[in-house]
């Protein structure tokens, strides 16, 4: 269950992996499978390069009042929200679990959401929408400005829930690199990038098929990487097949750069991290 963007402003040109305006890179909820009744938090890597960022508004929704864009979500609840006005209990009841940084998101899962569905369906359940509206720091904020992205939030009585990943270093040229440390490479060499994560986060779970008979999977988590300049020869890696080539700019713009790791498992988990890259023999 994989995070998915809607760039209002996207440069065509732009490849995938570059981040060269605000972005939504990943959210994560925890836990990442809550069950009827749980209160659900959520992180997020949302980055903005270019202005600040001056916050982001967050709805919820049931699966039946979702749709392939997330959740509908009416522009006049923003108005007023900027300075931290807000009254909590009419938001949430219009759907907005959160306003950061002024209040941070949470969704409380109904007690009888999954009461629709039988016992075997209960196991695999079913989701909660979240959507996310990111706006820089800037005077007359207009729709091309605002980044928007989703997330299904799986909501299940799974006998082995869905536990977030945990990515604990990035690697580059054969250097582990703890998560938020510095490195220093050359402009215009290319170097093996990849990461590490925590023991555990490759999980073994419990899946129930259509004929009604218990299975053991394991998970296949995969990676995206992305940058601000340079280029990946690709920007996916499938676990464990952990390393892309990163090669660095020839004539860097920026005195340092961020390199991010998002990793996802597959059934809605995420992790991320990142590293700061500068330049110079």
């Amino acid at each position: 269950m994989v995070i998915f963007l809607l760039a209002c402003a996207a440069d065509e040109l732009s490849q995938s992996w570059q981040v060269d305006r605000l972005r939504v890179l990943a959210v994560a909820a925890e836990p990442a499978e809550p069950r009827p009744g749980d209160t659900v938090t959520f992180s997020s890597l949302i980055v903005s390069p270019v202005e600040p960022l001056a916050g982001s508004a967050w709805f919820a929704c049931s699966a039946e009042l979702s749709s392939d864009y997330g959740c509908e979500v009416d522009p006049a609840l923003l108005e007023g929200a900027e300075g931290g006005e807000i009254d909590p209990a009419t938001l949430a009841e219009a759907g907005m679990i959160g306003f950061l940084p002024y209040l941070a998101p949470s969704w409380t899962v109904p007690g009888d959401y999954l009461d629709a569905l039988d016992d075997d369906a209960k196991l695999e359940g079913t989701f909660g929408m979240v959507y996310i509206m990111a706006f820089p720091d800037k005077e007359n904020v207009d729709e091309a400005d605002i980044e928007v992205a989703y997330k299904r939030v799986p909501v299940s009585l799974a006998t082995t829930p869905n536990d977030n990943p945990v990515v604990t270093a990035l690697s580059i040229g054969g250097y582990v690199v703890p998560e938020g440390a510095t490195i220093r490479v050359e402009p215009g060499k290319t170097y093996t990038l990849g990461y590490a994560m925590a023991e555990g986060s490759v999980e073994t779970y419990a899946y129930r098929n259509s004929a009604g008979q218990d299975e053991e999977r394991e998970e296949e988590p995969y990676a995206t990487f992305y940058l601000q300049e340079g280029s990946f020869d690709q920007p996916y890696a499938v676990w464990p097949d952990a390393e892309v080539e990163f090669t660095a700019p020839g004539e860097p713009t920026l005195a340092a750069q961020s390199l991010w790791v998002v990793v996802r498992d597959r059934r809605g988990g995420m992790g991320w991290a990142s590293i700061t890259v500068v330049y110079g023999d």
